[in-house]
């Protein structure tokens, strides 16, 4: 079953939990609020100032900033190594016929810079989307 509520740290008042008509598990170690059962941390997780003050910041971080870290992240994270540009098209394209393979081929080896495997940068005019 796909988890619908991402995980998050959340410190709930006794008023609020029962009204949200949530339950405290303190043998599992677990809250469940709408059918969402979530662990519980442990309670010297609160002890350091920093700690703290990171769950806030990620709280409070709006998701599009969040979204553009991971993406970031991602890319350059990621083990970047040259393309087998024949290996590619015959292990990607057996929709093509072997006419079509070899010009796909072609035109991608004409510009197999760009498969080098080494991140680039941009010379051309900034672009911006509205």
């Amino acid at each position: 079953m796909k988890q619908l509520i991402q995980p998050r740290d959340l410190i709930v008042g006794i008023g609020t939990l029962s009204q949200w008509g949530g339950v405290l598990d303190f043998r599992a170690n677990e809250m469940t609020i709408d059918g969402q059962t979530i662990p519980l941390r442990h309670a010297t997780a609160f002890d350091n100032k920093h700690t703290v003050m990171n769950i806030y910041r990620e709280a409070t971080e709006p998701l599009a900033t969040k979204e553009e870290t991971e993406r970031v992240t991602r890319i350059l994270d990621a083990k970047y190594t040259a393309a087998d540009l024949p290996t590619v098209v015959e292990e990607n394209c057996s929709h093509l016929t072997k006419r079509q393979k070899e010009a796909l081929l072609k035109v991608l080896q004409s510009h197999e810079g760009m498969f080098k495997g080494t991140l680039g940068k941009w010379v051309g005019e900034e672009v911006h989307f509205e």
